[in-house]
């Protein structure tokens, strides 16, 4: 009996050993001039973007996701690393000197941030949000880096009935957690399968929903798609309200204080690290994303404080809870949307699509297929934090005038920017009409409640559902018995059926 586990350790341990040396390569190619000016563009573009409120990684990523068409795929990587581990941080700005959120994630930053700009301590509070993201940021990563191998091992144990219950209870989550009705969420996310099955099927050899259009037999194009959906449908809301984002002063006296508060998170670490754990646990689970591992470190931290009443007046510990699980959450969502192809948080589902897009296939063999790919983003993540924190430090006061801009300036010029890039993947003008009609489709959806990310993930895994399902049904030789073949299938479908059921469970309860 012991040399299986022998053998099984020895395994686990050469797969560890693989994954930490091409994590040592990609650290060694940031000297690469290309990979280096990814990094900085990447962390410059999502500091702008998260410096815009209203605007945030999404609509980054979604931007620079058909320039990238043609590159090569690592240097893509580092360029969506870069964005992703700068956007907060961008957040964080506007949420501490004018009391509105960059994003989401950065709600509870204003509780205490925006009292201690008020007392003339904003370089304070800066420096405290930029050590706590960056910390957090590589606590995620070391946790992502340990579970990698684990992961990877897991892998083998999915067939195809395995992969189409996963990709089930992938979309009934995001459909769950999604804010709002779950009905919605659920049509949103059926709407998405059937946006996906538009075009020729490989799979039984018909067209599908092309209404003869001969622009529709390849399918709705990933790219004008995602730029409609969520830069345009989101500019469309974000001009409704127009005016200025802020037309308050803005000042932040000296880098010395903000030094200083660089420093002062080693007096909170049981602050942190508990933040860092939930933001971490957060983002293992698909779809949820910063905003509920922001309120719910920040309630944690309120709750385990012997002087909670000071919360909200500018308590430190507000916003290192804030910031640290804001970042610690980039990488554990890495870990779903690596090792199965379903997104961690609304950005990966983003970034499923850059994979798409570069030929690369998401879920399950993209670990074993291309693990360059997976630690081009870990090693990414990492430099981006540091290069990002640093801009944080340094231009914090002249970064955020961003927000004095008005809304009738930056709305035309990301969405020119958009069309533009919808435009240039396949030159092909009807492209920049499917990403206009997107825009208007995703506005309206906004409008009435509906949420967006579960139609972009049934967009996405609608086609990987269907081919799953087709494998199976051979596997099977014609049988429906094979999708209850094995632990993990039985165990996947009584979590989609629980996920189903609980909210008719749930007002059955409230009506008792």
């Amino acid at each position: 009996m012991s040399q299986p586990i022998f053998c099984q350790r020895l395994k686990t341990t050469k797969v560890s050993n693989e994954v930490f040396d091409v994590f040592l390569d990609n650290v060694a190619r940031i000297g690469d001039p290309q990979i280096l000016l990814a990094l900085l563009g990447g962390s410059l573009i999502g500091m702008l973007f998260g410096l815009i409120p209203g605007l945030g990684g999404i609509q980054a990523l979604t931007i620079c996701l058909p320039f990238t068409f043609g590159w090569d795929p690592q240097v893509a990587m580092f360029l969506f690393a870069g964005i992703m581990g700068s956007v907060t941080k961008g957040g964080s700005i506007p949420a501490i000197l004018i009391n509105t959120p960059g994003m989401a994630p950065n709600a509870c930053t204003c509780l205490d941030g925006f009292p201690l700009a008020r007392r003339g301590e904003a370089g304070r509070a800066i420096g405290l949000a930029a050590s706590s993201c960056v910390l957090g940021s590589l606590l995620g990563v070391v946790v992502l880096l340990l579970l990698l191998p684990v992961v990877r091992l897991l892998i083998f144990a999915f067939g195809p009935p395995e992969f189409f219950w996963l990709i089930m209870f992938g979309i009934v989550a995001i459909a769950f957690v999604a804010r709002g009705n779950f009905l919605k969420g659920l049509v949103a996310g059926g709407l998405g399968i059937l946006i996906s099955l538009i075009g020729y099927s490989e799979v039984f050899g018909v067209r599908r929903f092309t209404l003869s259009s001969d622009y529709l037999w390849d399918g709705i194009n990933l790219v004008p798609f995602f730029i409609g959906i969520f830069a345009i449908g989101e500019l469309l809301s974000y001009t409704t309200r127009g005016g200025v984002i802020s037309s308050k002063g803005i000042h932040v006296r000296g880098l010395s204080s903000v030094f200083d508060g660089f420093r002062e998170i080693f007096r909170y670490p049981a602050t942190f690290f508990r933040g860092s754990f939930i933001g971490v646990v957060v983002g293992l689970i698909p779809g949820i994303g910063g905003s509920v591992a922001n309120f719910l470190s920040y309630t944690a931290a309120v709750q385990m404080s012997k002087k909670p009443e000071t919360f909200g007046k500018g308590n430190p510990e507000g916003i290192v809870a804030s910031e640290s699980s804001n970042d610690a959450k980039d990488g554990g969502a890495l870990l779903p949307t690596l090792g199965f192809g379903i997104p961690g948080s609304p950005e990966m589902a983003v970034l499923l699509g850059a994979f798409m897009l570069h030929g690369l296939q998401p879920g399950p063999f993209l670990l074993k297929e291309h693990p360059e790919i997976a630690v081009s983003l870990i090693a990414g993540l990492v430099i981006a934090n540091l290069i990002s924190s640093g801009l944080m430090i340094v231009g914090a006061d002249q970064l955020a005038k961003v927000t004095l801009i008005p809304v009738r300036y930056i709305a035309p010029v990301v969405v020119v920017i958009g069309l533009a890039g919808a435009y240039a993947v396949r030159g092909n003008l009807w492209d920049v009409l499917l990403a206009i009609i997107a825009g208007l489709f995703g506005y309206t959806l906004r409008r009435h409640g509906f949420p967006v990310i579960p139609l972009v993930m049934g967009f996405i895994l609608g086609v990987l559902a269907e081919t799953a399902f087709y494998q199976s049904f051979k596997m099977g030789l014609g049988s429906y018995s094979v999708f209850f073949s094995s632990p993990i299938s039985l165990s996947l479908f009584a979590l989609v059926l629980l996920l189903l059921l609980y909210p008719f469970l749930q007002q059955l309860r409230r009506r008792k």
